[in-house]
């Protein structure tokens, strides 16, 4: 989260600014930019990020349910209530739900929405299936979406069949779909983004961050839990690739292969972390991300969401003519993203969290 809303801004302002055609340059377009199609860039993996920690925080979240402390009509409600707040909040973010217009209103397009779809299919899951269950599922369901990708045969953009299952069930709530005079839905040629499909692998995905934390609420010792994370982690790499050939690795249609590899990074990722804060107990340096990680909700919806685009230029204007564009555009930036980072910092001190 520290990365989506506050070094990525700053960091690739300055190098678009001053390090134009450079090798830092060339780097920034791996490091921070989506691959178009095929293949895997560094800013691929925040969004599989987003729905593995989702998934990882199930078991803790699910504790008193597991011990027969709360009911399941309790665990019910508040699955309903956290997909139904997460869809709205990705509606607003990305889904111009406030234009109050249905010409542009999109149904399903947002990190945030397939989070809810992720959430809410692997809390049913770890609340009705023992381990085994939970293991055949994370297996089971992108193996259905490969195996139906295949039948139909193609991995091209605009003829897939998870982009034909939108356009078929969306229409013209797809995103950037029109409708021409005729009453025709035009859909654009540059959205390629696949939803309700691939909402098997979501649910996947969630499941890894769920078998995860399964694992770290095991008995083993905790250097074993490190080892096995980093096995874990590293066989889901090597098996995405090696299956690339079969499937290729498609972030736009969250293919099975993505879904291996992105989980796979994702479980290296809290190996890390979870050594140096858990077993090294040399965390404290890391601390401060707790602003963004335990207000990760509020950090996304005040950088999609907060234009404080006046106010800064109101306040800071007068720089630019001793920085120059290039400089004060850096500035502009960091003093955005600094005002988040306040914000969160606040709320953080004042145990404030927006919980869904």
């Amino acid at each position: 989260m520290f990365m989506l809303v506050c070094f990525q801004p700053v960091f690739v302002a300055f190098v678009s600014r001053f390090f134009k055609d450079t090798a830092i340059s060339r780097f920034t377009g791996v490091a921070f930019e989506h691959i178009q199609w095929e293949g895997f860039h560094a800013w691929d993996l925040v969004m599989p990020l987003f729905l593995f920690m989702a998934g990882a925080s199930i078991p803790f979240a699910y504790s008193g349910y597991k011990k027969g402390e709360v009911s399941a009509v309790f665990m019910f409600r508040r699955i309903a209530k956290r997909f139904v707040l997460l869809w709205l909040f990705g509606m607003i973010v990305q889904g111009n739900l406030l234009d109050l217009d249905l010409g542009t209103l999109r149904l399903y397009s947002n990190t945030l929405q397939s989070i809810a779809v992720g959430y809410l299919f692997s809390s049913l899951i770890y609340m009705f299936f023992p381990l085994r269950g939970m293991l055949i599922a994370c297996v089971a369901l992108p193996l259905v979406y490969t195996v139906g990708m295949q039948l139909y045969g193609v991995y091209l953009p605009g003829d897939n069949l998870a982009e034909i299952i939108d356009r078929a069930v969306l229409g013209r709530f797809v995103d950037g779909a029109t409708v021409d005079a005729s009453g025709n839905v035009v859909f654009a040629d540059w959205y390629h983004y696949a939803w309700i499909y691939p909402s098997l692998n979501f649910t996947t995905t969630v499941l890894s961050g769920v078998l995860t934390t399964c694992l770290l609420k095991s008995n083993l010792v905790e250097k074993k839990k490190v080892f096995y994370l980093l096995l874990i982690g590293v066989g889901c790499i090597i098996a995405a690739y090696a299956l690339s050939s079969i499937e290729p690795i498609v972030k736009k249609l969250w293919t099975s292969t993505m879904t291996l590899l992105a989980s796979g990074y994702s479980i290296l990722l809290l190996a890390v972390a979870y050594y140096l804060v858990d077993v090294a107990k040399n965390g404290k340096w890391i601390k401060w991300l707790k602003f963004y990680g335990m207000n990760s909700i509020l950090a996304y919806m005040l950088y999609h969401s907060l234009d404080t685009n006046s106010f800064i230029d109101y306040w800071f204007h007068g720089f630019e003519q001793y920085f120059g564009s290039g400089l004060y555009s850096v500035l502009f930036v960091s003093v955005k993203v600094s005002i988040i980072f306040f914000i969160l910092r606040y709320f953080y001190r004042k145990s404030v969290f927006l919980k869904v």
